[in-house]
């Protein structure tokens, strides 16, 4: 029963029990599962027995009484000068970026929902996979197989917790048979749609492979997507949901409904979320592309956007990139491919300064690592600078080719964005030469169209030194020797070198790259060498300790924004450059991405959610509170027992026009907020931003309730300002209700005894506990153009325990630049306790 249950959540239309039951005792499979076919033309399904209805409908489900005012988000920040600053504590120290992955079948990043977008083109897989004569379209499917087959592997050689197990769905158009292969299976069919069952083996490996054996010439299978279980709550992009029953009522929207505008992984991108600016080198497929026209590149209607280097279609569209930027609010970093010619430099800085939010920046960079003998753009400098005849000497031929090019890039950005106020132009340089560096800039006075010198200063040991380890703690040895060609403070000394480079020719000094380097380029297996202690130190915690002292001496140093490599990666013989090993992998499991987080909330002013209480600053707190339980419909609105939101302007002595208080109710259901701000001059772009966590998560859900904002929560104009209610869903605050851990104190609720039909509106596992804790950060956003600025005020970031009520963590305290002034930020600490 429980198999036709998650089917029927999945996909929302196999209603027959006796179909799925028997179609998942027939193709249940051991880790290397034959494969299984489907047949794209034969009979429908019947999905009308059991009253299932239209299969391709949503779950219908009534709404609440209160459900009319839910919110939706993310939201959309009207005032772009705030940045869209709302989802947490990165945009108080805009320092940190993140290098995205390859989009390939092995990258652990899972950047996307349909996991076909990362797979091998069928023609690639020739002649191990797919026959030598097929015929395939303009966008890569196959339309004639000659008597042979077109295959393809979506998930190669992956952590198995990468991807969850369970039912995907396939969707596809045309008429043919598809297998499936590796740890997928099929477990049922109907036209144009199959459902598949992905579960890793006892290796622990995940792979996951379809074929096609029959298409029809005149109808052939194509645009097929192969989508991830669950889908989101409407408007929480960042967390995953296994169904609707995670969701409030009717705000359930499944991948398989759903994809084409959900797009991303809601792992991925509550992982790239957290950081200013998004490198998209290898996203984008540049390295080693010798792409040189515009009409040749990557396009939407690609059959997939993985592949190997050095091809055209390989990598994510242009507008991909943009959109993953503007979801997130971050400013995205581009590389220019290496020949591209000028046409194509201009349509793409076109397409950017059109698509890309007015408050977010482009930098640019042409290509990547121009120095690197590795790649062929290092080559196609040398003989493009000699065949200009920039120099007679290869090496300065190349760096004056680089220099020069650079700035023809910046020149034609420059004129499509009608400025540089939204640029940051890079110059790519070798961390270890400030020589070069010096060269680059100074060649036709660079410089003066340049902002920002990029390195990568990475850390690590030498091959000698890795070759010669016994342990992991010969590894941090070599790390933490002085002396070492590549160790820790060898890269420190780099930093200083490439600061004063900057310093004299007055731009910034940024990481394009950076992090640990340990690698052996003599080894070709996972089990060579002493790759395995590389792995175990990149797992080591001291390898987080590293980290933070590693970033510390970087903005000593003078470094400004530090981009890290990368996105999550396997490690492997050639680099363990991942900050998490996978996407779903935990901050506890990955001491990189923990070091980088807690280093951004430490200059945030905000405390690591790893809590101890022997350790927290409790002094300040004022007396606790508590958010009472609703019993009555009246009681859900009600602001009789109301809490202040202080002014936080420099000058607290001056009066403002702007007050506002706030209170909350809660139930087993939802949170009930209410806000009422006093403002004499309601002006366009006023506001309240509230960020709400539960339990020290992470996850925060981030709000911003304005006139404009197109959601369902109640925005009230009255006499004396403006007035919001909202019905926040627990499931909502943080992906699972707050629970009370370790209180023996805390009255739980009494256990309820429900009908079958009760459950499922209201399940158990959504009731929140008498005695949780909550956290609030709320701010007033008020204009005021008379004094062309925006005050911002500050209500609390809170959070307790139920018992002995201890307060366990800080409260942000941190100043931030909005609009023309920079405004300070009180101090007020409160406990927050849900009560019955």
């Amino acid at each position: 029963m429980r198999l036709l249950k998650d089917v029927v959540l999945y996909v929302s239309f196999f209603g027959m029990l006796c179909f799925a039951g028997l179609s998942y005792y027939l193709f249940s499979k051991s880790n290397q599962a034959p494969m299984l076919v489907s047949t794209a033309n034969n009979a429908q399904l019947n999905t009308q027995k059991a009253g299932i209805g239209d299969p391709f409908a949503e779950p219908t489900i009534p709404l609440s009484r209160t459900s009319d005012v839910a919110i939706r988000m993310p939201p959309v920040v009207q005032e772009t000068e705030v940045r869209g600053d709302t989802t947490g504590f990165r945009r108080a120290s805009n320092i940190m970026g993140i290098n995205t992955a390859d989009i390939k079948e092995d990258t652990s990043a899972i950047q996307f929902v349909d996991l076909f977008r990362s797979s091998i083109p069928f023609s690639e897989t020739s002649p191990w996979g797919s026959g030598k004569q097929v015929v395939y379209d303009k966008h890569g499917w196959p339309t004639d197989l000659k008597g042979g087959q077109a295959l393809t592997k979506f998930l190669n050689r992956l952590p198995a917790k990468t991807v969850p197990d369970g039912f995907y769905t396939v969707l596809f158009d045309g008429k043919g048979t598809i297998h499936y292969g590796n740890d997928a299976s099929l477990v049922a069919h109907r036209n144009g749609m199959d459902i598949i069952e992905i579960k890793a083996g006892k290796d622990e490996i995940l792979n996951a492979s379809l074929v096609i054996r029959e298409t029809d010439a005149t109808d052939y299978i194509r645009n097929i997507r192969v989508l991830l279980p669950g889908g989101i709550c409407n408007g929480n992009p960042y967390i995953r949901v296994d169904d609707e029953t995670e969701c409030n009522p009717g705000q359930y929207m499944s991948f398989a409904m759903h994809h084409e505008e959900i797009r991303y992984n809601p792992e991925y991108l509550n992982f790239v979320k957290d950081f200013q600016v998004i490198r998209f080198m290898n996203m984008s497929g540049m390295t080693r592309n010798p792409i040189e026209k515009w009409e040749d590149r990557h396009n939407m209607q690609e059959s997939t956007w993985g592949g190997r280097e050095g091809t055209y279609s390989r990598g994510a569209p242009a507008e991909i990139m943009i959109d993953i930027a503007n979801r997130v609010n971050s400013d995205a970093w581009f590389s220019m491919p290496f020949k591209a010619n000028d046409d194509y430099v201009r349509n793409f800085a076109r397409l950017v300064s059109k698509e890309l939010k007015p408050g977010l920046k482009a930098y640019i960079e042409y290509s990547n690592e121009i120095w690197n003998p590795i790649f062929s753009h290092h080559d196609y400098a040398i003989n493009q600078g000699l065949k200009l005849g920039l120099s007679k000497d290869k090496n300065r031929a190349r760096e004056k080719y680089h220099s020069y090019r650079s700035v023809e890039v910046f020149d034609i950005w420059e004129e499509e964005f009608g400025g540089t106020d939204r640029l940051v132009r890079v110059m790519g340089a070798w961390t270890s030469n400030p020589r070069m560096s010096n060269a680059i800039l100074s060649y036709r006075d660079a410089f003066k169209k340049t902002d920002a010198l990029a390195v990568a200063p990475y850390f690590g040991a030498t091959i000698k030194e890795i070759q010669r380890a016994k342990n992991v703690d010969d590894i941090f040895k070599a790390i933490n020797d002085k002396n070492s060609k590549k160790g820790f403070a060898a890269s420190v000394r780099q930093m200083q070198q490439q600061a004063k480079v900057a310093e004299v020719f007055n731009v910034d000094l940024i990481a394009y790259e950076g992090g640990q380097h340990l690698v052996d380029w003599n080894t070709r297996k996972a089990s060579d060498g002493n790759n395995e202690l590389l792995y175990k130190a990149n797992r080591d915690h001291r390898m987080g300790e590293l980290y933070k002292k590693y970033l510390a001496a970087w903005e000593k140093a003078g470094g400004k924004m530090f981009v890290q490599f990368s996105a999550p990666r396997i490690f492997s013989w050639y680099g363990s450059w991942g900050i998490k090993e996978y996407i779903s992998q935990s901050r506890s499991e990955a001491p990189k991405y923990d070091a980088i987080l807690s280093y951004m909330e430490e200059k945030a002013g905000i405390e690591s959610p790893d809590f101890n209480v022997s350790k927290m600053n409790t002094s300040t707190a004022r007396n606790g509170v508590s958010i009472a339980k609703v019993t009555s419909p009246d009681e859900i609105w009600s602001l009789d027992d109301y809490w202040p939101i202080y002014a936080a302007t420099k000058d607290s002595s001056k009066p403002t026009s702007v007050a506002a208080k706030w209170q909350a109710h809660w139930d087993e259901r939802n949170l009930y907020l209410s806000i009422s701000v006093n403002d004499g001059h309601v002006e366009t772009g006023d506001g309240v931003e509230v960020v709400i966590e539960a339990e020290g998560q992470r996850n925060e859900l981030s709000m911003m309730f304005t006139e404009d904002v197109t959601t369902n929560t109640l925005f009230t104009e009255i006499d004396s300002g403006y007035h919001i209610t909202s019905v926040i869903p627990w499931k909502d605050v943080k992906g699972k209700p707050p629970e009370v851990d370790n209180v023996e104190t805390a009255e739980k609720p009494a256990a309820k005894t429900t009908s079958k039909t009760e459950e499922e509106v209201v399940p158990e596992k959504v009731v929140p506990e008498s005695g949780s804790s909550i956290y609030f950060d709320i701010k007033i956003f008020d204009v005021d153009k008379e004094r062309e600025k925006k005050p911002l005020y500050f209500a609390d970031r809170v959070d307790s325990k139920a018992g002995d009520r201890k307060l366990i963590t800080s409260v942000v305290s941190s100043a931030k630049k909005l609009g023309h002034k920079e405004q300070e930020i009180e101090n007020h600490l409160k406990q927050v306790i849900l009560v019955d």
